[in-house]
């Protein structure tokens, strides 16, 4: 009878904190893990942020451009998180035959969001 009282059903403090210390291991790693997923997704936001907001200030801009000389600026706080430069500066080019066009503008535009930007240039035939 002794034999059968000694030998008891369950766990050992030892096998418990075992069992804990890699339940432990497995939730960092996917705490580790899910963070790693929710900085690619707010990069990824702004980047579309940037980009968006990119092209449509060059539709805006061919229609209506920048003051020549100092840029104009769109500060991010009145600009959904994205901070916009707009500038316009005179653009030498020659044709085929060697002769100086007129009129082209180069307009230069970058967005910044967070830790992403993103710039383009374009020409633009203005009197």
């Amino acid at each position: 009878m002794r034999n059968k009282r000694s030998q008891r059903s369950g766990f050992t403090l030892f096998e418990v904190l075992i069992a804990l210390a890699v339940f432990m291991l497995a939730v960092t790693g996917l705490a580790v893990a899910l963070d790693t997923a929710l900085q690619a997704a707010l990069e990824v936001r702004q980047r579309s942020f940037c980009r968006s907001e990119l092209e449509s200030r060059l539709a805006y801009c061919q229609a209506n451009p920048p003051p020549p000389g100092a840029p104009r600026i769109l500060e991010a706080s009145r600009n959904h998180g994205v901070r916009v430069e707009e500038s316009l500066a005179p653009y030498g080019a020659k044709n085929g035959k060697g002769i100086e066009v007129t009129g082209l503008k180069k307009l230069t535009i970058t967005t910044k969001s967070g830790t992403q930007s993103d710039r383009a240039e374009i020409l633009l035939n203005l009197p």
